[in-house]
C-alpha cells in the first residue's frame, strides 16, 4: 500500500468553510485514471484535482465524483495555491499545467492566485420555450458557448430566489446553465450562480470557467475593463476578472482547511 499527500482547498474566498472546495493530491508516481475516480469518489467535495511533476512543469486532472471533467478553475486555482504554499515552487515563479484543455498558466499575485482560462464566445440565441418554463421568468438575454447557456435576468434577488428543478435540467444539452445580472452592491460589478448537474455538481458553489464568457460579456455592457464578480451560492466567493484579447485573467484568494495522505 502507497500513500498520497492531498490537502483540502476553499478557493475565491479567504474565510475557513467559504467558497468552493477542492481537494488537491499530489503524486510521486504515475496513478491511473480508473483510481483518480475512485479517490474523488471517496473525497465528499464538488472536484479533485491531481498534480503529477513532468520535469518543471505538471500535469493536472480534475475529477467531480462522478466523471473526469475537461476544465475546472477552482481545481486549477487551489492546485497553484498549494505548489506556492508547500514551497514546491516559489512564488515569484509562473506554474504552467498542462491539462485535457491545454496548458494553464498561474501567477501568484497581491496575495491572490491568478489563472488564464480561455475565452469563451457567447452566441446570442432565442430563449427555448423549455428554458424560459425552467427559469420562471422572461430572461434579458440568452446566449450559448461551446459549454454552457449564459443568462441574463433582471436583477439579483431573482438569482438569489431562484429554486432550479435539478432534474428538468437533462432536458438541456449543455455543461451547465449560468445565471447572472449586474450586482446592487457597490463594491461588486456583477452576480452569478450556475448549475451543472451534467457534470455531477447540482450547483457549484463558486465557478471559474464561465468566467471566460462572463468577463467579455459584461466588460462590454458595463464598459469596465475588469470587473469583481460575486457567486450567490450558499457558501460564496469573489472573481477577480479581466478579459485578455483571447484569454481571460480570473483571480482569487485560498485557504487552506486540512491536509493528509490518502492511501491507495
Amino acid at each position: 500500500m502507497t500513500s498520497i499527500s492531498y490537502w483540502l482547498i476553499n478557493t475565491f474566498t479567504n474565510e475557513l468553510y467559504k467558497g468552493n472546495p477542492a481537494a488537491i493530491c499530489l503524486l510521486d508516481e504515475e496513478v491511473s485514471e480508473e483510481t483518480m475516480q475512485k479517490i474523488a469518489q471517496e473525497i465528499p467535495v464538488p472536484t479533485t484535482a491531481f498534480i503529477e511533476k513532468k520535469q518543471v512543469e505538471f500535469t493536472l486532472k480534475w475529477f467531480t465524483p462522478n466523471r473526469q471533467i475537461p476544465i475546472c478553475g477552482h481545481g486549477t486555482l487551489a492546485s497553484a495555491f498549494v505548489l506556492w504554499q508547500q514551497g514546491i515552487v516559489p512564488k515569484e515563479h509562473t506554474i504552467t499545467f498542462h491539462t485535457a484543455s491545454g496548458p494553464l498558466h498561474a501567477k501568484w499575485q497581491h496575495e491572490r492566485v491568478e489563472i488564464a482560462i480561455k475565452t469563451y464566445p457567447i452566441a446570442e440565441m432565442e430563449c427555448p420555450s423549455a428554458l424560459e418554463d425552467w427559469l420562471g421568468c422572461k430572461p434579458i438575454f440568452v446566449g450559448r458557448t461551446e459549454l454552457d447557456y449564459i443568462v441574463e435576468v433582471g436583477n439579483e434577488d431573482l438569482i438569489v430566489q431562484f429554486e432550479p428543478d435539478f432534474s428538468a435540467m437533462k432536458q438541456f444539452p449543455v455543461r451547465g446553465i449560468c445565471l447572472t445580472s449586474q450586482s446592487k452592491e457597490e463594491d461588486i460589478d456583477i452576480v452569478s450562480r450556475f448549475f451543472s448537474p451534467a457534470q455531477g455538481i447540482d450547483e457549484d458553489q463558486v465557478n471559474g470557467s464561465s468566467h471566460g464568457a462572463l468577463g467579455p460579456y459584461w466588460c462590454e455592457k458595463l464598459s469596465k475593463q475588469q470587473l469583481v464578480s460575486k457567486q450567490l451560492s450558499k457558501r460564496g466567493g469573489v472573481i477577480y476578472v479581466t478579459p485578455q484579447h483571447n484569454k481571460v485573467l480570473i483571480a482569487g484568494a485560498a485557504v487552506t482547511v486540512l491536509q493528509g495522505e490518502l492511501n491507495i
